[in-house]
């Protein structure tokens, strides 16, 4: 058992020497990343500070925008055609894609699972194949302190208003008005939170 956790522990060692290096060499700053293993970046991005990228997360293209104290966590894909922006203070969970235009503010929460993508396929030419018809692209808003749970899509053209939550499993086609509960599929309001207007 003990040698079990000193290979643990050199291993952890081993990735965050790795980590202040790259994140001196990518931006002469050790700490203002730090990678997990097999971090790949692609295109224009820029960063904040305080940043985390676990394991074998990717993220590519241009226009990409992450600012301080965001936690992105395992096996996460973010692709950017036009721009992607994720706010202060975020996190996003293993496993969830954010592709094309998609503004994320701060201090949301997105669970493992989940799939944004703000484009669209144009299909509706039966004579001519659904890839030729090329992508529309509208874009996705989240707002400030929205919780996405697990395994939730989000469709191209919604906003996701203030202080919102969607539930587990759910479908987002329609934009969601603040501090809303939405769940099913499609998602369709179950509550209301209760806040203080400021």
């Amino acid at each position: 058992m003990n040698n079990i956790r000193f290979e643990n522990k050199l291993v952890e060692l081993k990735i965050e020497l790795l980590s202040l290096i790259r994140s001196f060499f990518l931006f002469g700053n050790p700490k203002k990343v730090r990678f997990g293993r097999r971090v790949r970046l692609t295109g224009k991005i820029r960063f904040g500070n305080d940043v985390t990228i676990q394991d074998y997360s990717r993220i590519r293209g241009r226009n990409i925008e992450i600012q301080d104290h965001v936690f992105i966590h395992e096996n996460v894909f973010i692709r950017s055609a036009v721009t992607v922006q994720i706010g202060r203070g975020t996190t996003i969970n293993r496993n969830t894609c954010i592709l094309d235009h998609v503004i994320i503010g701060n201090d949301c929460s997105i669970a493992p699972n989940c799939v944004i993508v703000g484009s669209n396929h144009q299909f509706m030419d039966g004579s001519k194949t659904i890839k030729s018809q090329g992508s529309e692209i509208v874009g996705i808003v989240i707002e400030d302190d929205v919780w996405i749970a697990a395994n939730v899509t989000v469709l191209d053209g919604v906003t996701i208003g203030k202080g919102s939550v969607v539930a587990a499993g759910a479908v987002v086609t329609k934009s969601v008005l603040p501090y809303t509960i939405v769940g099913g599929v499609p998602a369709k309001e179950i509550s209301k939170r209760n806040h203080v207007l400021v």
